[in-house]
């Protein structure tokens, strides 16, 4: 295991235990869920994660990707080491929502009974290493986390460690939907894409979608403007 505690971080150093500290690692970690996905020609995000017993997550994932290379990745999942249960919704015509419960990642093993918030989850990373933003409240959660984080035998890099700040930061949905609005010219004029077709792409309504883009929109302008974010 090797942390890497860069100079350039005075944060490190800050002498008052209860700042919130936005923390950006960079962490290497076996990611079987995604192998599956991958191997199989499909995309996988997970939606949401909570604990389940003492040792278990459940989490929700989404497939897309064609239909046969969805189903497949959804066979490989079952069959994954650790995965106790699967649970699947219904499916579009490129999409399958599945509840997985399964033995704790390593990394949230990392995590666990520490007072930290994750503002990004790097179980969604396709390729390694992976980008991981918390929340934490204190030096020593964040001390502790380094050092579960080399019990389990994962690499860590530290990026960033900064006083938490009220930004207009984008939610992982939004910037997925973005990054495809962008690759599809959505915002190119006149538009190579309508909201309809962008709409199909993402799977979510026209309705859903605008609104989805607003308020990605507006919380970009406000970082871009320096200006006062309010929460929608």
């Amino acid at each position: 295991m090797r942390i890497v505690f860069p100079r350039y971080i005075p944060s490190l150093t800050l002498t008052c235990s209860e700042m919130l500290r936005q923390i950006a690692l960079q962490v290497k970690t076996e990611n079987k869920l995604q192998d599956a996905a991958s191997e199989n020609g499909a995309k996988l995000s997970i939606m949401d994660c909570k604990p389940f017993n003492k040792t278990g997550m459940s989490l929700l994932l989404e497939l897309r990707g064609e239909e046969q290379n969805v189903r497949s990745a959804a066979a490989a999942i079952r069959h994954v080491d650790g995965i106790r249960q699967v649970i699947e919704g219904d499916n579009g015509p490129d999409a399958l929502p599945m509840l997985v419960v399964l033995d704790r990642p390593a990394i949230c093993r990392a995590s666990n009974d520490v007072a930290i918030v994750c503002l990004d989850c790097p179980l969604n990373a396709e390729v390694q290493p992976a980008s991981w933003r918390f929340i934490a409240r204190k030096s020593s959660d964040f001390r502790q986390i380094l050092s579960r984080l080399a019990k389990e035998g994962i690499e860590a890099r530290i990026e960033d460690v900064a006083p938490l700040e009220h930004k207009a930061t984008l939610t992982g949905r939004q910037k997925e939907i973005m990054a495809t609005a962008v690759a599809q010219g959505y915002f190119e004029f006149p538009r190579k894409i309508s909201l309809t077709g962008l709409s199909e792409l993402v799977g979510v309504k026209p309705s859903t979608l605008s609104e989805i883009l607003r308020s990605a929109e507006r919380r970009i302008m406000a970082n871009a403007l320096g200006v006062p974010f309010q929460e929608d």
